[in-house]
């Protein structure tokens, strides 16, 4: 037997020593780029995919399961089979001994979540899971089932138990330091009509609140002070004795503020207020602690715009005041300045102004003039020759140029045949009763014809004025007398 035959029976022999399933020390000697060369403690070296360990190096020490040892080759091992191995012995453990594991929300199912430990997935059911889990959460949890088969890994978790313990630890270290008259923060999460609020302290203590004390005023309906989810602060009144839940007082956080104010105000006084709700009827202001008015829909402002949110600071007008019954109604719009007041000072009688035609009604217009001031125009003032309608000259939508003419009540008043000059001024000089003029027609009507006169107004020749069997169309020239002249009437 030569030298190479003998070192090839050496390594055969070692390679029997070698089992599949044994775990090995390796560390790197060499890699390329399908393979990572590991010395195992052999003469012949062993392989790990570089797909398993693509940031190797040589030198690096790490341990790997062998998984193949070809007859004369050099042996398989993994590096991820290993991990995951050790992964499923360690989860067994804490299965059978009931211990928490960390893991984090994969992915949303029709029956719960998919959570990943450590590259495992585990399935957590619907009831078995807290709320408002989203994506990339991270979750303690026990494992409820485990079961490797031949089919697979199959293990569910649950993070209710973990949840309630920690809920349980939370309470009990809450419920000793909480006293009677402590004052405490919690979150609306039931409001019921007929009783009262219910509230979380610390996310774990529920507290109730009752409608009787809600308020030192007449108001005990719960929706008026406080929406669900929304925080509220409220004094302890007592702690039932099962330490399951307190009752707190909101109305005893603060002493009955309406005798204090009934001194400081009256009609017509301007006060600040802050934005503590705002609806569909209307805005209430706070205008010190537990004293608080209301501003109608139609007092908030003259454009009919509700733009104010919770916590705005705001003036407004007392309108009415009646302390004894807790009653005070105000006015935002009329603490401002009258928009229509403040436009005619920027916008003087003569100027000219850009608005949009927002309505046609009847013999006018409303014109959008911005900032919730609106112009009006009547027919009269469309054109200096007299217009059939309205809707002949403006259309709704459009924009166009006014002349400002002055202020009528809260409109602004606006012209467009003030724009040009009156034509009627020309007519009156170039023109006298029986003068003579030739002028062309241009429209024919049942009730005679108009002819145009070149300064740009109209005349009227009557059907009694013109010859029978005279048949005049648009563009006919007629020579004709003037009988009456009424720029007033145009």
């Amino acid at each position: 037997m030569n030298e190479f035959e003998k070192l090839l029976e050496e390594s055969l022999e070692e390679l029997k020593e070698i089992k599949k399933g044994e775990v090995r020390q390796c560390k790197v000697v060499k890699v390329d780029e399908r393979n990572v060369y590991v010395d195992i403690g052999y003469k012949v070296e062993g392989i790990v995919p570089r797909e398993e360990l693509p940031e190797a190096k040589e030198g690096d020490e790490f341990k790997a399961i062998v998984v193949r040892v070809p007859r004369g080759g050099q042996p398989i091992l993994s590096y991820r089979r290993y991990i995951q191995e050790r992964l499923i012995h360690f989860l067994r453990s804490a299965y059978e001994k009931g211990r928490f594991v960390r893991g984090t929300v994969k992915a949303k199912t029709e029956e719960g979540y998919i959570v990943d430990i450590s590259g495992i997935s585990a399935i957590m059911p619907t009831s078995e899971a807290g709320r408002r889990l989203k994506e990339g959460a991270r979750v303690i949890v026990k494992i409820i089932e485990f079961q490797n088969t031949k089919e697979g890994l199959r293990i569910k978790v649950s993070q209710r138990e973990y949840i309630q313990k920690q809920e349980a630890r939370k309470k009990e270290r809450l419920l000793k330091r909480i006293k009677v008259g402590d004052v405490v923060e919690g979150k609306v999460i039931k409001i019921d009509p007929e009783k009262g609020i219910t509230l979380l302290i610390g996310g774990v203590l529920r507290a109730f609140l009752p409608k009787e004390e809600l308020s030192w005023g007449r108001d005990k309906n719960p929706y008026n002070y406080a929406e669900v989810d929304e925080k509220l602060k409220v004094k302890v009144k007592r702690i039932a004795k099962e330490g399951e839940f307190i009752f707190v007082s909101l109305r005893e956080m603060k002493e009955n503020p309406w005798n204090k104010i009934k001194e400081s105000i009256k009609k017509g006084d301007t006060v600040s207020g802050k934005v503590v709700e705002v609806s569909e009827k209307g805005i209430v202001l706070e205008i010190q602690e537990g004293v608080e008015g209301f501003v109608p829909k139609e007092e908030v402002s003259y454009d009919g715009s509700t733009n104010y949110k919770k916590g705005m600071e705001v003036k407004a007008r007392v309108l009415e005041f009646e302390p004894e019954k807790r009653r005070l109604i105000l006015s935002i719009k009329r603490a401002l300045p009258k928009p229509w007041e403040e436009y005619i000072k920027e916008h003087p009688q003569g100027s000219k102004v850009i608005g949009k035609v927002e309505r046609i009604e009847g013999a006018k217009a409303v014109i959008d003039l911005g900032k919730g001031v609106k112009g009006v125009i009547h027919r009269s003032d469309l054109s200096w020759v007299k217009p059939g309608r309205v809707e002949d000259v403006l259309k709704e939508g459009e924009e166009r140029e006014f002349m400002v003419l002055g202020l009528e009540g809260r409109w602004v008043k606006l012209g467009i045949k003030q724009l040009t000059p009156n034509p009627w001024e020309e007519v009156k000089k170039n023109y006298q009763v029986g003068q003579k003029v030739k002028l062309k027609v241009k429209s024919s009507h049942g009730f005679g014809v108009f002819l145009e006169f070149p300064e740009g107004v109209d005349g009227l020749l009557p059907l009694s004025e013109i010859p029978k069997g005279t048949q005049l169309k648009e563009g006919d020239e007629v020579e004709v007398r003037i009988v009456e002249i009424s720029p007033q009437e145009g």
